[in-house]
């Protein structure tokens, strides 16, 4: 494929904002939220990020979204479930925020913050959404989109791994001790991720106001090479 070196998309640096902590402060009845920019994300060199700022003044909303840009003019995978999967999650936010009514800016930042491809037919896409409600502190989630774009098939954990009542604590004992309060069904419902070289799991955990945060868990592909359905799978990442 001949490649487009050309991004579309040059306001990438612009948009691309890490809400890193909302700190608030009253003064006078206005609410002001502060942030700091970082940028610590893993893209296929395939893609770039593009997306846009939300200013939503109606519903007091603002920050940005960000979805994968190919760089490649025939590129034809399909990464419709992440573009999907972002919209969603955004128009989650939108319909929280208008049940909620409460007084004050509310933030969103959702984008790709690892994606990668495997074994020519498998990509793997973490999506990092850091929101804040007025009144709330900040909470920072993510989940995996997990493809096969050969078949054009979803990915869960059973088309990874084969873990059983009778291997689960073997597989838990990899991990944090935290992991191990995880049952059979826990695990499979938990979001995991590739990475270059690991997998990580992304736990949930419940904050004080009842919005679930989450701790990732990392262990090598190789570690976990043994409770994989197929053992040569995730040998090496693809060359881009």
């Amino acid at each position: 494929m001949k490649k487009n070196l050309t991004l579309l998309a040059i306001l990438t640096f612009v948009l691309s904002i890490t809400f890193v902590a909302c700190d608030k402060k009253e003064e006078k009845k206005i609410k002001t939220t502060k942030y700091e920019v970082k940028e610590d994300y893993v893209i296929s060199s395939l893609y770039g990020v593009s997306g846009y700022r939300i200013k939503d003044t109606v519903n007091n909303i603002y920050g940005a979204m960000l979805v994968p840009l190919s760089k490649v003019k025939d590129n034809n995978i399909n990464i419709k479930p992440i573009t999907d999967n972002i919209g969603n999650q955004m128009q989650d936010f939108v319909n929280q925020v208008k049940k909620n009514k409460a007084e004050g800016k509310n933030f969103i930042e959702i984008r790709p913050a690892y994606f990668i491809f495997y074994d020519q037919e498998i990509y793997s896409c973490l999506i990092k959404k850091t929101i804040c409600f007025a009144n709330q502190d900040s909470v920072k989630t993510y989940n995996t989109v997990l493809f096969n774009y050969k078949q054009n098939k979803a990915l869960g954990f059973d088309d990874i791994f084969l873990v059983t009542e009778s291997n689960l604590s073997d597989f838990l004992a990899l991990f944090n001790k935290e992991m191990s309060s995880l049952n059979l069904q826990g695990l499979k419902t938990t979001d995991f991720n590739l990475e270059t070289d690991t997998i990580c799991f992304n736990v949930k955990q419940t904050s004080p106001q009842n919005y679930y945060t989450q701790k990732q868990y990392k262990q090598s592909i190789d570690n976990l090479r043994p409770f994989l359905i197929n053992k040569k799978q995730f040998a090496k990442k693809i060359t881009e």
